[in-house]
């Protein structure tokens, strides 16, 4: 039977009515200040923004509701970009994070690095602006926008920019980046690489160009993966050099005591948590893991890991991927067994058995949708490991904070997600379970606006 696709928008969602039917709580967050794209209007966050990211203000309510002090370890084990890290660090806090993904951990490390001398940032950044416009005039570009000049070379001495393409990583198609936005991207790659060489400042340079490669693109997130129409030729040089200018004025910011409070940042799964931090250790947790929404976390960050040379084929990707809690179905393998821990809980079982039944009254075929109820398993299962495991690394008394979204990714099944994941806390020891609504969260797909919500759950004492 040929595949046909069945949208969702006409179902009716009986947890939803009753949900908005006896709801008397007002969110914390009420503006659009809680969408993710708002980490742009922050210093440090917006050095580079990844969409399915959360807003600052999420750690700043949870360290002022808790008491943080400079005494206290904060832990985020799906730390990202490091938002909970630098909020911690604005407020002379200790903290140390874990993420799945080599792009979210080199950019945490630089948006962490505070101790950067200023006068030497500005001198760098003019030297290495100069050597960019040098660079370009090298090449023909036949056509040129708003790229500045130092002189003009005459067509006669300059290369075809196509010669640059051969640099062109294979899974990085046209399609998503087009020929010249890439040659210049690559020849400003080049140009930082030869001024700075192993320097220990080459890496705030790289990461002011990876946060420009998804602006010279032809992708936009909304939050879903699109493709719009192609730019021949976009502005890269000044697009890298106005985030140069963000990036070096915020540093400008810094106050004496705030640049050496620790930060740390390591490179893991936080199924495997108590590996890198140590036991017993942390005061507070503040992470919004992912969602059980059917988002594929490394296609979001796919056009910087293949330009920055993180993930050269399919295989690496899938090295990254395999540390990750399993949120998609396109990170589902056969050999998955996450959810061996949780088989029995009822509560995922009647989420499923919905799911399958309208998969079956849909007549679906698709073989992404036959794989829906695994991944909802799966995903409960790697929270279950993952959590007990920040049980581990928590000391006594202490407590971890989820910023986490209700779901309709799977035929409409509305996912409690807090709600489920507060009972799987439980059965691992946690104790006082907490959910305060953070914010309703609107949807394209569907009429109805989901709950996320913080669960809070501590360890005894």
């Amino acid at each position: 039977m040929p595949f046909s696709y069945h949208p969702p928008t006409g179902r009716i969602c009986e947890v939803c009515e009753q949900l908005h039917a006896h709801d008397t709580t007002a969110p914390i967050i009420t503006s659009q200040n809680g969408k993710a794209s708002s980490a742009n209007n922050f210093p440090f966050h917006n050095w580079y923004n990844f969409v399915l990211g959360y807003t600052p203000e999420f750690p700043e309510y949870m360290l002022k509701r808790e008491g943080i002090t400079s005494s206290d370890l904060v832990v985020d084990p799906f730390m990202g970009t490091g938002t909970t890290l630098v909020v911690c660090k604005n407020a002379s806090i200790p903290s140390s994070g874990v993420d799945a993904n080599d792009l979210m951990v080199d950019a945490a490390r630089v948006k962490l690095n505070w101790d950067i001398d200023v006068q030497t940032l500005n001198i760098c950044r003019d030297e290495l602006l100069h050597d960019i416009e040098v660079l370009f005039r090298h090449y023909q570009w036949e056509s040129e926008i708003g790229q500045l000049s130092l002189f003009a070379h005459s067509a006669a001495t300059q290369q075809d920019y196509r010669a640059v393409l051969q640099q062109r990583p294979k899974l990085l198609l046209e399609k998503y980046l087009s020929d010249k936005p890439f040659a210049r991207a690559t020849l400003i790659a080049e140009a930082i690489e030869n001024r700075f060489g192993e320097s220990s400042l080459r890496p705030f340079f790289d990461l002011a160009l990876t946060a420009a490669i998804v602006p010279i693109s032809n992708i936009r997130y909304g939050p879903g993966f699109g493709v719009v129409k192609p730019r021949e030729d976009v502005d890269v040089f000044s697009i890298f050099a106005n985030r140069l200018q963000r990036m070096i004025t915020d540093i400008e910011s810094v106050a004496e005591e705030q640049k050496y409070t620790l930060a740390s940042v390591q490179l893991g799964d936080a199924r495997q948590l108590s590996h890198y931090i140590e036991p017993n250790s942390a005061s507070l947790m503040i992470t919004s893991p992912p969602y059980a929404g059917d988002h594929e976390y490394t296609k979001h960050t796919k056009l910087e890991l293949l330009f920055r040379g993180y993930a050269n084929d399919q295989a690496e990707i899938r090295a990254i991927k395999k540390r990750m809690i399993r949120g998609s179905t396109t990170n589902l393998y056969r050999e998955d067994n996450d959810r061996e821990l949780i088989n029995d809980m009822k509560s995922i079982g009647l989420i499923t058995d919905c799911i399958q039944q309208r998969l079956e009254e849909d007549g679906a075929t698709s073989g992404f949708e036959k794989l829906y109820t695994k991944l909802v398993w799966e995903y409960f299962g790697g929270m279950s490991i993952a959590l007990s495991e920040c049980f581990k690394v928590l000391r006594p008394g202490g407590k971890i904070a989820l910023l986490v979204s209700d779901s309709h990714a799977f035929k409409m099944v509305h996912i409690e997600t807090a709600a489920i994941l507060e009972e799987i806390g439980l059965r691992l020891g946690y104790i006082n379970p907490e959910i305060v609504l953070w914010q309703h969260k609107s949807s394209t797909s569907h009429r109805y606006s989901l709950r996320e919500n913080i669960l809070i759950l501590q360890k005894p004492l």
